[in-house]
């Protein structure tokens, strides 16, 4: 179907398209459902569909009539057809003829219209089009002639390039090897010092251990031995020290360093005070205490005595572990190898060893604090150890707060 005929009965087409839209279902010819189920505007199949069915059928006239009541065919107008086609008056279908070929002339006359106006757009995009052309063409000219150019400058320095002596090329090389030469030099050189910087660390280290554990074997040999008063007797006391001071074992070397335990101090409670002990025995978890024996005992007592120091800090030590909420297994280290000829009775709730082997208690404690599991604390005042224990996963204390715990009970 043409537009004009949609033109022509486009009211007629709206008037009985809900004219079928207002009946039932099984109303509905089965010709017209297709129609009757779509919307406005109707494809033109289903268009030429409903002009049929308004031909064929007289009820369908009658209600688009009564869905356009003011349908007139004597009116002029844009709907005139409609009305003619819908209400059928004698001659309605010359009259609809007529308009028709009105309608036909008007759309022609504007297609020629619209067909002189595109043409005209046609004609000045031409224009548009060959002015771009001949511009794109200069341009293009342009760059031709600049790469020419370009290539004819990169020939004419390929050529000097080629023409330079070959000893300046050799010469270059020549440097350039010299000075990797010298960074291989300093590169090895820096090498060779990190590596005798961590040497000396290791011995100055293990020389420090060596002279702890002299130091506990003098003080089991000379009992309470003081140096108050005597700078002297202190000074030939350290000399004594520094001799018996002995060197790493063969192939020992610092310890890899692990993770961090996951066992922290709470904010606010400082590893040197009593409140830190206090902590640790609250804790319902099991946890391991290691004490760096003499570094504590000493502490405790204030004097030199060996003996006296031993028993106050294992009393100390067997009360701690009796008033702690969780499981708590202490062991205590001491720089000796004398433990047989000491007739003391150790409590039964503490592990008490003895060592005298290179690096003394330090290493005995640094030991234990890598292999043992769980929840590990270590209590001396000694740095090294702290650090030791710290890097083996253990949270490291003061012995001074130990020796201020003690002191409240």
């Amino acid at each position: 179907m043409d537009q004009t005929a949609e033109r022509l009965f486009r009211r007629a087409l709206e008037a009985a398209a809900k004219a079928l839209r207002d009946l039932e279902t099984d109303q509905v010819p089965a010709d017209l459902r297709r129609v009757a189920r779509r919307p406005l505007p109707l494809p033109p199949p289903l268009t030429v569909s409903l002009l049929k069915g308004i031909d064929r059928y007289d009820w369908l006239r009658e209600k688009a009539l009564e869905a356009w009541p003011e349908a007139d065919a004597k009116a002029a107008g844009p709907d005139q057809a409609s009305a003619l086609l819908l209400l059928r008056p004698p001659g309605w279908a010359a009259r609809v003829a007529g308009l028709a070929a009105d309608l036909g002339g008007e759309e022609a006359g504007s297609s020629a219209g619209d067909l002189g106006r595109r043409l005209q757009a046609a004609e000045t995009e031409a224009g548009e089009w060959k002015r771009r052309a001949r511009a794109e063409t200069q341009k293009a000219r342009r760059e031709a002639r600049e790469a020419r150019d370009l290539l004819t400058e990169e020939r004419a320095l390929r050529q000097a390039l080629q023409a330079a002596p070959a000893r300046e090329e050799a010469a270059w090389e020549e440097a350039a090897e010299r000075l990797t030469a010298q960074v291989g030099e300093r590169t090895a050189e820096r090498d060779a010092a990190r590596r005798e910087s961590r040497r000396l660390r290791q011995e100055l280290a293990a020389q420090r251990r060596g002279r702890a554990t002299a130091e506990a074997q003098l003080a089991e040999a000379s009992g309470s031995e003081s140096w108050e008063g005597d700078p002297l007797g202190l000074g030939a006391y350290l000399d004594r020290t520094a001799v018996m001071a002995r060197p790493p074992a063969a192939g020992s070397g610092p310890r890899p360093a692990v993770e961090v335990a996951a066992l922290r101090l709470p904010r606010g409670t400082r590893p040197d005070q009593k409140g830190a002990i206090e902590w640790l025995l609250g804790r319902a978890k099991a946890s391991t205490l290691i004490v760096d024996g003499y570094n504590a005992a000493f502490l405790i007592t204030g004097s030199r005595d060996p003996r006296a120091g031993r028993e106050r800090l294992l009393a100390t030590l067997d009360r701690l572990r009796r008033v702690a909420r969780g499981a708590l297994r202490v062991v205590v280290v001491f720089d000796s190898g004398l433990e047989a000829a000491f007739d003391e009775a150790w409590p039964a709730t503490v592990e008490v060893r003895f060592t005298a082997e290179a690096g003394g208690a330090d290493r005995e404690i640094a030991e234990l604090a890598a292999q043992l599991s769980g929840a590990r604390v270590v209590v001396s005042t000694d740095r090294e150890v702290r650090e030791a224990a710290e890097q083996a996963g253990a949270l490291a204390l003061w012995s001074e707060a130990l020796v201020e715990w003690g002191k409240r009970r």
